[in-house]
């Protein structure tokens, strides 16, 4: 009798249990977002599906948390401030002008953790995003100091190496009250190699980012990284400066080939296409690398550009977003780049469309100059929605083949 009422509860239980989940799980599940709405049935749930609508994401089902591996330096960023620096001009080129032998008073120091893939990260952290950074520092304070601090931003150090008997990267970051632009003095020292790196941390990641490094010893070890992304099916994104481009042409053009994403400024494509017209030099970027899906070319204060391939079956054809950043008040312009290339890769992880991926990665720039250092002002996730709703950008988008691009009038790129 009483195994036979056991069983009964059971059954009982079972039942409720069955209930339940048919309540919580009909057919069919509607997500209503302003005017965009998603349709799922029950077979797709198990699946992530998304609506953007101006900066808001609705997300249905389960997903596993994004998660950048990136490739790059820790650098310890120390902040000179000076009061109205005499400025020159040569060249066309604006320079301060410090005299030798001069002791030339501050107003201000300060110093941070940067380095390009260490800024990207902490954008990219502050917006939800899991974070690995992969580097190497010196035996010394200095190294302890960045990954103590990389860690209190919630950046995942299992990555960086400390190299015995070696220097930790370092820069002096100079900076006038008449001028936002800045000039940085470096000193380039511990770098990883294709030995050291932890490129088995690049598996089962969202998406890989190099960046710009020095020597041949480190272009290795993004070489062997870039292994393990392509046998593992990880996308791949890139933001190299233009001293990596002058000094790896050859080693860059084996890198760009197995990139997906890519951030940089119109010098810096230019001198990767020796060309000297924006056009022209898109035209033949995307030409040679088919593979490339986004390519951002940041403009300082002018205009940036968008380039995404459409999702044709002729890969030829692309989709062009011009944007114009909103008027503020520049304090800092250190970082800005990194800034934009947090916010084009956040978009990218997320799907959105090109207008908001451009919009994004303007709106991480923008909130970043103004505030001082390498990565003040960056914002999290909801002052991000909050800004695109804030920023007045101007914005124009159109659609042509890659052959067709050095037609393009310059009022319409430039």
């Amino acid at each position: 009798i009483i195994r036979d009422r056991t069983a009964i509860r059971v059954r009982l239980l079972l039942l409720q249990c069955c209930v339940f989940k048919i309540k919580n799980n009909p057919h069919e599940h509607k997500h209503t977002s302003g005017k965009d709405t998603l349709r799922m049935s029950s077979r797709q749930e198990s699946a992530t599906r998304r609506v953007h609508v101006l900066g808001k994401q609705v997300t249905s089902g389960t997903e596993r948390p994004k998660r950048v591996v990136a490739f790059g330096s820790v650098c310890t960023d120390n902040f000179w401030f000076f009061k109205d620096l005499s400025i020159g001009t040569q060249a066309g080129c604006d320079y301060f002008r410090m005299p030798v032998g001069a002791k030339i008073p501050s107003i201000d120091v300060e110093e941070a953790i940067g380095g390009s893939a260490a800024n990207v990260v902490t954008g990219l952290v502050k917006l939800g995003v899991q974070a690995t950074l992969l580097a190497a520092v010196g035996q010394d304070s200095v190294g302890q100091t960045g990954i103590a601090t990389l860690k209190n931003r919630g950046i995942d150090t299992t990555g960086v190496v400390v190299v015995p008997g070696q220097r930790s990267d370092q820069s002096t970051v100079v900076r006038s009250t008449n001028n936002p632009d800045r000039t940085i003095l470096t000193y380039k020292g511990a770098t990883l190699t294709e030995s050291t790196v932890k490129a088995d941390l690049v598996a089962g990641a969202s998406l890989f980012l190099w960046t710009s490094v020095g020597g041949k010893h480190p272009v290795a070890a993004i070489k062997r990284c870039m292994q393990v992304a392509r046998a593992t099916g990880v996308k791949v994104a890139a933001a190299p400066s233009q001293a990596m481009i002058a000094t790896h042409p050859q080693d860059m053009l084996e890198l760009l080939a197995g990139t997906h994403v890519l951030s940089l400024n119109d010098v810096e494509i230019m001198l990767l296409t020796d060309t000297k017209r924006l056009q022209d030099a898109i035209s033949k970027f995307l030409a040679a690398f088919p593979q490339m899906e986004w390519l951002q070319v940041t403009r300082g204060k002018k205009p940036s550009l968008l380039i995404c391939r459409t999702q044709s079956d002729n890969n030829s054809v692309v989709r062009v977003v011009r944007t114009t950043p909103p008027k503020v008040k520049a304090v800092d312009t250190t970082g800005a780049g990194d800034s934009a290339c947090a916010g084009l890769l956040y978009a990218y992880l997320h799907n959105t469309s090109a207008e908001e991926g451009a919009r994004t990665a303007a709106t991480t720039s923008t909130a970043k100059v103004c505030a001082k250092g390498a990565t003040g002002g960056l914002p999290d996730a909801k002052r991000l929605r909050l800004l695109l709703h804030t920023f007045d950008f101007v914005q124009s988008s159109f659609t042509t083949t890659v052959q067709a691009m050095v037609e393009v009038p310059d009022k319409d790129i430039l």
